[in-house]
């Protein structure tokens, strides 16, 4: 009889273990799952895209005007807080009246929105100018998988860039 106690309490005492390890090992595939998704969402919101411009501005005929070339940085794209900056060196089609602008201090209105496997980032950045910095400046951003345009709304900076988007590609 004394033996039968012993054994059903090893049996137990081995349920009570072996059910103890089912729910630890539970519990930590839980807390691993819950840390890959928060790494794999600040990873998403952390990405950085980079490329080039290389846009032709023209005039309202049709015609060349100016030569748009430079460098951008896109970070967070689908963050409620991307980054956003860019140098546009500028020339006209003879190579004459060199000059750059940098873009920064992107502040989004709302939230970007996923159209046609790209990104639309609407806000406001700072573009400088000869005259000086230009602040609160309208700007469209759009990112596709491989290319990428910006949009200055050309009212508060005297129509510099046309009535236009600037293009490029994303290399990274």
């Amino acid at each position: 009889m004394l033996i039968d106690i012993f054994s059903k309490l090893k049996i137990q005492s081995s349920s009570i273990v072996l059910g103890a390890s089912i729910l630890t090992l539970a519990m930590a595939l839980t807390i691993i799952s819950i840390s890959s998704v928060n790494v794999v969402d600040a990873q998403q919101q952390n990405t950085t895209k980079t490329g080039n411009f290389n846009y032709t501005q023209t005039n309202e005929s049709g015609n060349p005007e100016w030569i748009n070339t430079g460098n951008w940085s896109l970070t967070g794209a689908d963050s409620t807080s991307p980054t956003f900056e860019a140098i546009i060196d500028m020339a006209k089609p003879n190579g004459s009246a060199a000059h750059h602008h940098e873009v920064n201090n992107l502040a989004i209105s709302g939230q970007p929105t996923s159209q046609n496997n790209g990104t639309i980032i609407e806000g406001t950045t700072t573009i400088t100018m000869k005259e000086g910095p230009v602040a609160n400046e309208p700007t469209t951003i759009t990112l596709g998988e491989k290319d990428i345009s910006v949009y200055f709304d050309p009212a508060k900076i005297n129509n510099h860039f046309g009535n236009q988007s600037i293009t490029g590609t994303v290399t990274e």
